[in-house]
């Protein structure tokens, strides 16, 4: 079964373009080799990131984004099953966001603290949104 997992989390400094670069491209390597798929949004230090894969493997990630010196407060905001992956192509999308959308994003995603783990529409709606925002922003 795949599994879906949604986090936010703050960058303990600004992230410049070598630092993002060298991030996506350890995260794509590390990925691939574990079957993991999903897209990583950020905005002046803020960060959001999708996370698709067997639950097994996106738990043990997960733990290691915990640990990670570069970012805190990472809040998880979604852990659920999944029928399908929406980011297949991509072992580690990337795109850069504006103030007002994140705060879009933000305004769908429950911030409480307690991540969602139910297969409600909301959820879905969320991915998806997600999914549409990064395919019509994304670099060509």
């Amino acid at each position: 079964m795949e599994h879906c997992i949604v986090y936010f989390s703050t960058s303990v400094g600004l992230f410049q373009e070598d630092d993002l670069v060298a991030i996506l491209e350890q995260s794509r390597r590390n990925n691939a080799r574990f079957g993991i798929t999903g897209v990583l949004l950020y905005v002046r230090g803020s960060i959001i990131q999708v996370l698709e894969g067997q639950k097994e493997s996106l738990d043990a990630l997960y733990k290691r984004i915990e640990q990670d010196q570069r970012h805190k407060n990472v809040t998880k905001v979604l852990s659920r099953s999944i029928n399908e992956r929406l980011f297949t192509q991509w072992n580690m999308g990337y795109e850069t966001l504006t103030t007002s959308q994140l705060d879009a994003i933000r305004s769908f995603v429950n911030l409480n603290g307690q991540p969602q783990s139910t297969a409600g529409k909301d959820e879905a709606v969320v991915l998806k949104m997600i999914k549409l925002f990064y395919e019509n922003n994304r670099s060509n």
